[in-house]
């Protein structure tokens, strides 16, 4: 096994609910430039991944993982590896019922106060779950990320760190450290047997207003195209 560095959320201008300037291909030259080594890129229900990518991202050192970010019963869930039954889950249960497969299941900013964030629903649901994140978009005196780390305690999930990416220049002020195969198959057993450590800083003030003002554009976004 390896310690891979990973970010496993991020989005690019092929996600159909966002608006977002920067190709697939920027963000992959980005990230491997700051080191990292396993990369999704989790589009709102769209999985970018493709052969072309994962070979050019293979070429510049970084291993793509496929994903998504799933809108469920109005709520984001990010979906690593998802099978094509995955992207025609629309609510809980029908997650449920289409079981994991061979994907990962994240609840990805979940205490944030945006309509989309799971709030009580994580704990309602938490069987789905395989990793709880942490999110990059907070600062030391405001953080909610600190009762998703307590959810995570509490039912024995590990924390996955995420970017969140949706701006440029890249920011990997949180990122997880993965022991793992290099292989999609290799980072999806790892976070289900929860061989992961989160390495995470706060953002500075002014790089933490920009990504706020790329989250609420983003819940307009949604709201606009739903």
């Amino acid at each position: 096994m390896k310690r891979l560095k990973a970010d496993l959320h991020t989005h690019t201008a092929d996600d159909p609910f966002d608006i977002i300037a920067y190709s697939a291909e920027t963000l992959i030259d980005e990230a491997a430039e700051a080191g990292v080594e396993v990369l999704a890129i989790t589009c709102h229900e769209f999985n970018a991944y493709s052969a072309y990518l994962s070979h050019y991202a293979h070429r510049r050192g970084v291993l793509l993982v496929p994903g998504m970010e799933k809108f469920v019963s109005g709520k984001h869930v990010v979906i690593l590896n998802p099978h094509a039954d995955h992207q025609q889950a629309h609510t809980f249960d029908d997650l449920r019922n289409v079981g994991r497969l061979d994907a990962a299941i994240v609840a990805p900013h979940p205490y944030y106060p945006s309509p989309n964030s799971l709030l009580g629903d994580l704990e309602r649901n938490i069987d789905l779950f395989d990793a709880i994140e942490w999110s990059s978009l907070y600062l030391r005196s405001l953080n909610p990320n600190r009762r998703a780390a307590r959810a995570a305690r509490a039912h024995g999930l590990p924390l996955l760190g995420t970017s969140d990416t949706h701006a440029l220049p890249y920011d990997d002020t949180t990122f997880s450290w993965i022991e793992a195969e290099p292989s999609i198959e290799g980072i999806i057993e790892a976070i289900r047997a929860g061989r992961v450590t989160v390495e995470t800083r706060p953002k500075k003030t002014r790089t933490a207003a920009r990504s706020a003002f790329g989250a609420v554009r983003g819940m307009v976004c949604e709201a606009m195209r739903a």
